[in-house]
């Protein structure tokens, strides 16, 4: 089974798309800020949709199988999701501004279906509006990698729930910056909330991604399960790179390769 596709926002609501690329209807209405009268199932029930629907059922050949273009979700975060072309239609009926970035990220994604790069181009882009370096976009591009990377493995081997890999990530820290991610939140004057990486230097981020290749490595190596074994190899890995560190600021180097 293929992932669910990318979710995607608009005036802060989150718009999401079900495994068969049906965007949520409900959620472009709450996006177009709740208007009356202009619930999914209103649209639905109207004769132009009602006509859409029909015309768009007409053009299924039989190679198509079967093709819902509208289906419910029941639950608490279930709703209506509709085929892209019948969303992009409720969109323009509820708001021309919504019609607009949803057909410009439809574009967009579309685009990056094609050229997987043009991801990694608006992810720059988007990093250099936020006033990132050019050396720390990459630095952040490989961190992102590395800690993809040490999150499945800490998965793989019993780390479990979000205090896991909170134990995880401050074993990580405390050897290399000397406190958990709160106490360098406090030293960078950030919020309680703010992401430690987004904030590093291209210096910083370097060094944190090799202190979780390093322990990724080793947890697999070792074959340890569970929080606090799996921590414990996160904080020698991040030993090993402060020492390394320090043994470059004292001028110990290592001799050169014959």
């Amino acid at each position: 089974m293929s992932a669910a596709p990318i979710p995607f926002a608009f005036n802060g609501v989150i718009i999401r798309r079900d495994e068969a690329e049906r965007v949520s209807l409900t959620d472009l209405w709450k996006a177009a800020g709740r208007p009356r009268k202009k619930k999914p199932t209103e649209w639905l029930a109207r004769e132009s949709t009602v006509d859409l629907l029909d015309m768009a059922q007409s053009l299924i050949t039989p190679k198509m199988g079967q093709l819902e273009f509208v289906a419910s979700q029941a639950g608490r975060h279930g709703g209506t999701y509709a085929q892209q072309t019948l969303a992009l239609s409720y969109a323009k009926w509820l708001s021309p501004e919504l019609h607009l970035a949803v057909n410009q990220v439809f574009f967009e994604r579309q685009a990056e279906e094609r050229d997987p790069d043009k991801i990694l181009d608006r992810a720059e882009a988007a990093y250099r509006r936020r006033g990132f370096t050019e050396s720390q976009i990459q630095a952040r591009f490989m961190g992102k990698a590395s800690r993809s990377r040490l999150v499945s493995v800490l998965s793989h081997h019993g780390v479990k729930t979000p205090n896991g890999f909170r134990l995880c990530t401050n074993a990580t820290y405390k050897p290399l910056w000397g406190g958990e991610a709160s106490h360098i939140r406090q030293r960078k004057q950030l919020s309680e909330k703010a992401n430690t990486r987004e904030h590093m230097s291209e210096k910083e981020l370097v060094v944190l991604h090799l202190a979780e290749i390093l322990a990724a490595e080793s947890i697999e190596q070792k074959k340890v399960r569970g929080n606090k074994a799996c921590a414990l190899e996160c904080a020698r890995a991040a030993q090993s790179v402060a020492r390394l560190i320090v043994q470059h600021k004292q001028g110990n180097h290592l001799p050169p390769a014959s």
